[in-house]
């Protein structure tokens, strides 16, 4: 009886060490963030200078406040990939590479976060539309970003500019180096045109 028990022991026993073995072999998921370059060119004037702006949180549907890393097949049909995430959401990824970049180019006095104390004559919204991947059956695949930027008067509420950007990738790799590859690269051609708009926008508010 003491042997059957002694098995059976041994048994469980074995069966939760290889259990706990397993586990420890399962790679864990890769994490990444958007690396882009800074885009800013210092402005050698600006109607802003006297001013400081607000950002305001990052507005987008609920899919870009996670931290998964979704794409789509030509069928619409969508999926996340099981072994890759986002270090830090889409959401604050961008609200930080958009805040460094306008803060860089001096358009403005100050540049301030969204829960800043620090008072604000102006403030900044950001829409994400669009943000995806979408993997095609030649297995090459395509990024696209969709973002509307607007510049607001913090106590008349007045919409001082307001635009849309749209930027598309191309031929790439259908997996995650394809989408980060892409990614890096629409989101670094919409800080450049969100730098210029600053400063095409800042004539507006002139008038």
């Amino acid at each position: 009886m003491r042997q059957l028990h002694y098995i059976i022991f041994a048994s469980i026993f074995g069966m939760l060490f290889l259990g706990c073995s397993l586990q420890t072999t399962v790679p864990a998921s890769a994490k990444y963030m958007l690396k882009v370059k800074a885009q800013a060119k210092t402005a050698t004037s600006s109607c802003y200078k006297n001013e400081v702006i607000r950002m305001a949180e990052v507005e987008s549907s609920a899919m870009f406040s996670g931290r998964s890393i979704f794409y789509s097949s030509d069928d619409t049909q969508s999926y996340s990939y099981t072994k890759a995430r986002w270090m830090e959401s889409i959401n604050k990824q961008f609200a930080t590479l958009i805040m460094r970049s306008v803060t860089q180019t001096e358009i403005f006095k100050d540049v301030v976060p969204f829960r800043s104390r620090a008072k604000n004559e102006l403030i900044f919204e950001t829409g994400i539309y669009d943000f995806s991947q979408v993997i095609h059956k030649d297995g090459t695949s395509t990024v696209s970003l969709m973002v509307k930027v607007r510049i607001v008067e913090q106590y008349s509420r007045k919409i001082i500019s307001n635009k849309t950007f749209t930027f598309t990738k191309s031929g790439l790799s259908g997996n995650i180096e394809g989408a980060l590859n892409g990614y890096n690269t629409v989101v670094s051609e919409l800080l450049k045109a969100i730098n210029q708009w600053l400063l095409e926008s800042c004539h507006i508010h002139e008038h």
